[in-house]
C-alpha cells in the first residue's frame, strides 16, 4: 500500500510540474496556446451551467448567444454534464476546466501503471509506462485545445479490468467491467477507442485460439465460456452507455440525411479524413512545443509527411519508448522460436507471450485506422479502416487521434522491455537508478516549456468591464462578426460581462444566415438590422481587423465611423499581458465602442 502511495504522489507531482505554474493558479488560468480558441468552449460551458443554476433558467437552451435567436447548448453524455456541472457550481468555471486536465493526467498515468503492473508483476517497469502514457504530448497538446480529448484514462482502465478478470475471475470485477464501460463513455472519442481496442482484444484471442486450438496461458478456462461472459457483461455496458446518450442517439437518428458539414456533429466531411489523418513523421519527430527539439519539427508542419495541423499530428511516441517496445518485441520473437510449443513454457512465459502479442497486434491495428481513407499506390487504392468505419459513424473525421492508442500499445511495451532490462540486475539500487535513467530520458522527449502554456484569465480587456456595468438587458455586438465560424474568444468575455450576444452562431442556421448579411459595420444596413435585433452596443476590435488578409475588411473598418446609424460612445486604448511571461486574454489592440442609433429594418431572410 505505501509503494501505491508514493506511485500516486509521484504521477501527481508530475502533472503539476508538465503543467507549470497552473497549480498556482487554478481559478485565474488554464492551459493553452493563442492559435485555438477552442478551449474557451468549455470554459464558457461550464461559466453557463453555473449562471443557469443561480438564476433558475434551463441550460439546454441559450438565448444568451446567436441572440435574439438562440441556439442549443447539450452535452453528448449525462455523466460529463455531471461532471462539468458539480465543479462549475461548487468551484468557478476556471477551475472546472483545470481540475479535469489534471485529474486526466493523473488517472491516465495511474491506470496504465495499473493495468501494466497487473502484466508484468514490475512496479517500476509499470511506473514507467505510466510516465509515458499518462504525459505523452499528445495528452497534453489535447489538454490545450481539447478538454473531452484528454479523457483517455478509461483505455488502460478497461483493459486492467478486462485482464484482471480472466486472470482471476471474481463478481466484484464483473461490476467493475460494467462500470469501467460506462465511464469509457462520458466522452463519444473514447468510448470509440475503447470499442475498437475490445474488438481487437477479441479478434486477437480468437485468432490465437485457432492457431494453437486453446488459450495458451489460462488452459482451464474455455474461451467460448470465456467469451460468452465478457460479451454478456460488455452489452450490459454498452446498454447502460447507451442510455447516457439517449439524446444524442436520438438526434444522429433524426439527423441522418442532414447537410455535411465541419459543424454538424452528426455528419462531418469525408475529405476531413485526409487531413485529419496520421502522417509518417507524425508519430516519429518530437512536438512542436519541445523547448529544444521542436524547431526541428516546425519545419515539416504543412508538408505529406508530418499533416497541416499543430495539434492533430502531435501524435509523438518518443525513441526511448519505441526502442524499449522494440527490445520487448524482439525478445518476445526469440523467445516464441526457442519454445514455439507454449504447452512447454511456463506460466509467467505463457503470461508474457500473450499480452506481449496482443499489444503487439494492438499497435498494427490502431496505426492503421489513424491512416487516411486510403493509399494510393501507383494509381491503385488500398482502402484503410477509417474509409469502411465512416459509412457506420460520420460523426468521426479525426482518425489521427487513434495515434493515442498506438502511443498506450507502444507504452505497455515499453514496459516490457524495461522490465526485461531489469531482470538482468539483482540489486534494488540498480534497478530505480536504471529506471530513473529511463524516466529522465522520457521526460526530457516529452516536455514541453518554456515558454509557459498557460494563458492568464484573470484580466480580459477594459471595455467588458464597462459592458458589465450597464443594465442587465443590454446586448451586444462583437466586431469582426464571427460569421464564418463562432469566436469562443467572444463567449468566454460573456462570462465577464454576462449580457447576451448576437455572436456564437453555428453556419447553417437561421441565426447565422443573419449574422452573413451584417458582417460588413460600416453599411447603413446593417445597423439597422442590429437595431431590430436589440442591441445596442457594438464592440469592435480594431486589431482583428488590421490582422485579416482581406483588403474589403480593413476598408470597412476604416468606413465604420462614417456610418450614420452608429454613435461613437468610447475607445479603450490597447492593453499588454501584466505577466510577461503568461500569454494573456487582456491582451488587445485599440477597441472602440458604438451604440446603434439607427431605425430597425427586420432582415428579409427566409427561414
Amino acid at each position: 500500500m505505501r509503494k501505491q502511495v508514493v506511485v500516486i504522489i509521484l504521477f501527481i507531482l508530475q502533472a503539476f510540474i508538465m503543467t507549470f505554474p497552473l497549480i498556482f493558479r487554478m481559478s485565474t488560468s488554464f492551459p493553452g496556446f493563442l492559435s485555438t480558441d477552442e478551449s474557451y468552449s468549455p470554459v464558457w460551458n461550464a461559466w453557463w451551467l453555473k449562471f443557469c443554476f443561480v438564476n433558475h433558467i434551463p441550460s439546454n437552451q441559450v438565448n444568451y448567444l446567436a441572440y435574439p435567436f438562440g441556439t442549443t447548448n447539450f452535452f453528448f453524455a449525462y455523466i460529463f454534464f455531471l461532471i462539468n456541472s458539480i465543479l462549475a457550481i461548487f468551484t468557478n468555471h476556471v477551475f472546472t476546466y483545470n481540475f479535469q486536465v489534471l485529474a486526466n493526467l493523473f488517472l491516465a498515468a495511474f491506470f496504465t501503471y495499473l493495468l501494466v503492473y497487473a502484466i508484468t508483476k514490475n512496479r517500476l517497469s509499470a511506473f514507467f509506462s505510466g510516465l509515458i502514457f499518462g504525459f505523452c504530448p499528445y495528452i497534453l497538446v489535447r489538454s490545450w485545445q481539447h478538454l473531452g480529448e484528454t479523457y483517455l484514462w478509461m483505455m488502460p482502465m478497461v483493459l486492467w479490468i478486462l485482464f484482471s478478470l480472466k486472470e482471476k475471475p471474481s463478481w466484484s470485477k464483473s461490476v467493475l467491467l460494467v462500470v469501467s464501460i460506462v465511464l469509457a463513455g462520458i466522452v463519444l472519442g473514447t468510448s470509440y477507442y475503447t470499442i475498437i481496442i475490445l474488438v481487437t482484444f477479441f479478434v486477437f484471442c480468437l485468432l490465437k485460439f485457432f492457431v494453437s486450438r486453446r488459450f495458451s496461458d489460462r488452459p482451464r478456462i474455455a474461451p467460448v465460456g470465456y467469451f460468452k461472459k465478457i460479451i454478456v457483461l460488455l452489452f450490459l455496458g454498452y446498454l447502460l452507455t447507451a442510455a447516457q446518450y439517449s439524446t444524442y442517439i436520438k438526434d444522429s437518428i433524426l439527423n441522418a440525411h442532414s447537410k455535411v458539414s465541419a459543424f454538424n456533429p452528426y455528419h462531418r466531411p469525408f475529405e476531413d479524413l485526409f487531413e485529419q489523418s496520421a502522417r509518417p513523421l507524425s508519430y516519429f519527430l518530437p512536438a512542436v512545443v519541445h523547448p529544444v527539439l521542436g524547431k526541428f519539427t516546425e519545419q515539416f508542419i504543412g508538408s505529406p509527411l508530418y499533416g497541416m495541423s499543430f495539434t492533430e499530428h502531435t501524435l509523438y511516441l518518443g525513441w526511448m519508448p519505441l526502442v524499449l517496445a522494440f527490445f520487448a518485441f524482439k525478445r518476445w520473437r526469440l523467445k516464441r522460436k526457442q519454445t514455439p510449443d507454449t504447452n512447454h513454457q511456463s506460466p509467467d512465459s505463457n503470461r508474457e507471450d500473450f499480452y506481449i502479442g496482443f499489444f503487439v497486434f494492438l499497435v498494427i491495428v490502431a496505426w492503421l485506422f489513424s491512416q487516411p481513407p486510403w493509399w494510393n499506390i501507383f494509381g491503385f487504392k488500398l482502402y484503410m479502416p477509417s474509409f469502411f468505419m465512416y459509412k457506420i459513424l460520420p460523426m468521426f473525421r479525426a482518425y489521427c487521434r487513434f495515434g493515442i492508442v498506438v502511443m498506450l500499445a507502444v507504452a505497455v511495451l515499453a514496459g516490457f522491455g524495461l522490465k526485461f532490462i531489469l531482470e538482468r540486475f539483482k540489486s534494488q539500487k540498480i534497478k530505480l537508478v536504471v529506471t530513473a535513467l529511463f524516466c529522465g530520458l522520457v521526460l526530457f522527449e516529452f516536455w514541453n516549456w518554456p515558454p509557459y502554456k498557460v494563458i492568464d484569465l484573470s484580466k480580459v480587456p477594459a471595455v467588458y468591464y464597462w459592458l458589465k456595468e450597464e443594465p442587465k438587458d443590454t446586448v451586444i455586438a462583437d466586431y469582426p462578426l464571427d460569421a464564418d465560424s463562432p469566436s469562443e474568444l467572444y463567449k468566454f468575455f460573456q462570462t465577464v460581462h454576462e449580457k447576451k450576444i448576437i455572436n456564437g452562431t453555428i453556419p447553417g442556421t437561421h441565426a447565422n444566415k443573419v449574422a452573413q448579411e451584417i458582417r460588413r459595420l460600416s453599411q447603413p444596413k446593417t445597423a439597422s438590422i442590429l437595431k431590430w435585433m436589440g442591441v445596442k452596443y457594438v464592440v469592435v476590435h480594431k486589431d482583428d481587423y488590421l490582422k485579416t488578409d482581406l483588403i474589403e475588411d480593413k476598408e470597412d473598418m476604416e468606413r465604420i465611423p462614417q456610418n450614420q446609424g452608429l454613435k461613437f460612445v468610447k475607445s479603450f486604448p490597447p492593453q499588454k499581458c501584466p505577466d510577461p511571461e503568461l500569454m494573456c486574454v487582456q491582451k488587445t489592440g485599440a477597441i472602440d465602442v458604438y451604440e446603434v442609433i439607427a431605425s430597425p429594418i427586420k432582415p428579409e431572410i427566409g427561414q
